[in-house]
């Protein structure tokens, strides 16, 4: 969805809004404007699960529970408001761990009831957030003797990315 708001000093502002709140007219609100940081390549992405794969056979589990244990350790908790989001349900941490969606880690309990906190889906991470759940996966294979890419492949490979990113970009 694209809005136009006329700004101060007669100038004109586009803006791409994915979620755009409901706001009654003549209510005044709030913009905060900050550079898009860069978006994660798909080529990250299947070098991650790739790595996943590999992972998950070594440890004898699902991809679905690796994968949720590396997003849930490594990768980026998911916000509303400015806070954590949080889940309170009654589903048993050993059932969520199997879910592809939503990413969740149990963090005890409310009630009787399990305390989630939620994280993004590795598709929402921008390049540097890729970069440190991709860090955390390698450091986990390496644990497991899982040969990942050298250091200095990682480094080229983060460098195609970049360039294939601000080449699709036109920068």
């Amino acid at each position: 969805m694209q809005g136009f708001i006329k700004a101060q000093y007669g100038h004109t502002l586009v803006l791409e809004v994915d979620n755009l709140p409901k706001i009654k007219a003549d209510v005044e609100c709030d913009i905060s404007i900050k550079p898009k940081g860069k978006k994660r390549s798909k080529d990250a992405n299947a070098y991650f699960h790739v790595l996943v794969d590999a992972l998950r056979q070594a440890l004898k589990i699902s991809f679905t529970s690796c994968k949720n244990e590396l997003i849930t350790s490594y990768g980026q908790i998911e916000y509303m408001d400015d806070e954590p989001a949080y889940v309170v349900s009654n589903i048993p941490p050993d059932y969520v761990r199997e879910q592809e969606q939503p990413h969740m880690k149990w963090v005890g309990m409310t009630e009787g009831m399990y305390r989630y906190l939620v994280y993004r889906g590795s598709h929402t991470y921008n390049t540097a957030e890729m970069s440190l759940l991709i860090d955390g996966t390698i450091q986990e294979c390496k644990m497991q003797d899982i040969e990942t890419a050298t250091p200095n492949e990682i480094a080229k490979m983060l460098q195609v990315w970049s360039e294939r990113i601000t080449k699709q970009r036109g920068e």
